[in-house]
């Protein structure tokens, strides 16, 4: 198996630093892959008063408007991170979670991910990118993380 075979990059739409994604221009290894560029975005519950009723927000009813944007933005950046020759399959995907990190793993193994692109946070206090520390430890799948 190659090892650009089925790859899955984490974007934040909130922070794309598309100049960290260069590199990946000019890797022609990834030419023929299947590329998953992956957005997922936060939700929070909150409980209202001691029942088990909660509002997840984003609402259900904004979800799909965040969703249709994040596609088009995604869609937007390819051009800018995929060789100009990329001849392979790119499937993108927009996901709500109240846990990102664990959304993502759980992608990359239902889909078969071979190696995982992430770019990583500059350094704050004791930490690199608990982002990055989370997929590495729980994906089988390789990690390459770029830093700027």
């Amino acid at each position: 198996m190659a090892l650009f075979e089925k790859i899955a990059i984490a974007i934040n739409l909130n922070n794309p630093r598309l100049e960290i994604y260069e590199a990946l221009k000019k890797l022609q290894a990834l030419k023929n892959s299947e590329v998953h560029f992956v957005n997922i975005n936060m939700t929070t519950n909150y409980a209202i008063g001691l029942g088990e009723t909660s509002i997840v927000y984003p609402l259900m009813t904004e979800q799909k408007q965040i969703e249709d944007g994040a596609l088009r933005e995604l869609k937007r950046m390819a051009p800018f991170i995929l060789p100009e020759n990329f001849q392979g399959k790119l499937e993108m995907e927009c996901f709500f979670s109240d846990n990102p990190k664990r959304k993502f793993c759980d992608y990359v193994e239902e889909n078969r991910i071979d190696t995982i692109i992430l770019a990583a946070r500059e350094k704050r206090g004791l930490f690199e990118s608990s982002f990055s520390q989370y997929v590495t430890k729980h994906t089988r799948a390789n990690v390459v993380i770029l830093k700027k």
